[in-house]
């Protein structure tokens, strides 16, 4: 059985193996290419641990500190899953600095995968060549479906892994039908994802942990997640628990909007607006005097459109028709987002 993969960098390839570090050294040329060789170097080198930075999208950005050993074990949970083979060829499209894109080169490393690293740009440039196994954030797919030549290039694709973000059903179509899409779930603590649905060919709705895996919810409503060898972690998402392996997540708790007493979850206004809303956007509570605080649709963009009071109509009836009442926005802005360290877009509070 092959054992090695190999690495292609811009200027040449390479083996995936510590001997070939000098190699890799003299190869990796931009910026985002030696970081990679940086995590390598720390992969291979004697500590039994790596340190991995938080996003910062759910809290302060903060090191965590992983066994190595725990971090093969998840490697090797989502190439079993995804059935990939020593030899198949996976893409690196995001920063390597963070847990996303750094098990994606692991698992190139432990399960001897070929593996292209690109620039992770929001559409970064993929070549000709056909791939097995892609990860991307949704807004990356997006970005790149929007493009006639690079959707003609997603067709050689097997299966496409979409994290660090909740995806939205409109950004999928297009997409080759021929390719399989899955959204991943789960967070820095949990070494990248430990749950994923499918949405192409098949929609599912629910999430499924992966095997080792299993969920509960606490008396308040949260997700917990329970590893073999491990404390269960305490998570901050809202989620509706079906069984051991299967849950819905209903969004973030600390989002929870309490408007003159009913739980607005900012996830589930999100959904129904995703249908309607093509810019990037954002559903928050703001203090309000008689409510506690109001439901805010924010919607990235410089200054309002033309037509701001008619499209304030239509969200209002949009939400009115899908949800319980009192969780249709009460103020609708068009102002500037911004975004953290890893891309994520933030919360204006």
């Amino acid at each position: 059985m092959r054992q090695v993969g190999t690495l292609y960098l811009s200027s040449g390839s390479v083996s995936l193996e510590p001997n070939a570090l000098d190699e890799i050294r003299a190869l990796a040329q931009h910026p985002w290419e030696q970081n990679v060789l940086k995590i390598l170097e720390s992969w291979w080198g004697p500590k039994d641990f790596m340190e991995i930075h938080t996003s910062g999208s759910t809290g302060i950005p903060r090191w965590i500190r992983h066994d190595k050993t725990a971090m093969v074990a998840s490697a090797n949970r989502t190439l079993r899953h995804f059935e990939l083979e020593p030899g198949a060829h996976a893409a690196l499209a995001m920063p390597v600095e963070f847990v996303g894109g750094m098990m994606m080169l692991i698992r190139a490393v432990e399960g001897a995968m070929d593996l292209t690293v690109l620039e992770p740009i929001m559409a970064p440039d993929f070549p000709k060549t056909p791939f097995d196994f892609v990860a991307l954030t949704p807004a990356q797919s997006h970005a790149l479906s929007a493009d006639k030549e690079q959707l003609h290039r997603m067709k050689g694709w097997k299966t496409l892994l979409l994290g660090g973000a909740p995806v939205r059903s409109e950004w999928l179509r297009g997409l080759p039908s021929s390719m399989r899409v899955f959204e991943s779930f789960g967070m820095t603590e949990t070494i990248s994802h430990f749950a994923v649905r499918q949405w192409l060919p098949v929609k599912e709705e629910v999430f499924r942990c992966l095997e080792g895996m299993t969920v509960s919810c606490s008396s308040q409503g949260a997700l917990q997640v329970h590893r073999v060898g491990f404390p269960v972690l305490q998570s901050n998402d809202a989620a509706e628990v079906m069984d051991s392996h299967t849950f819905r997540w209903l969004g973030r708790l600390d989002d929870v909007i309490n408007s003159g007493g009913v739980k607005v979850h900012p996830q589930a206004v999100s959904t129904v607006l995703s249908s309607m809303i093509p810019l990037p956007f954002i559903v928050y509570g703001r203090p309000h005097d008689d409510l506690g605080e109001e439901v805010v649709l924010r919607i990235h963009a410089n200054e309002e459109p033309e037509n701001a009071d008619e499209f304030r109509a239509s969200i209002q009836h949009l939400v009115l028709e899908s949800l319980p009442r009192y969780h249709a926005p009460r103020s609708i802005e068009w102002k500037p987002l911004e975004k953290t360290q890893s891309g994520k877009w933030k919360s204006p509070r």
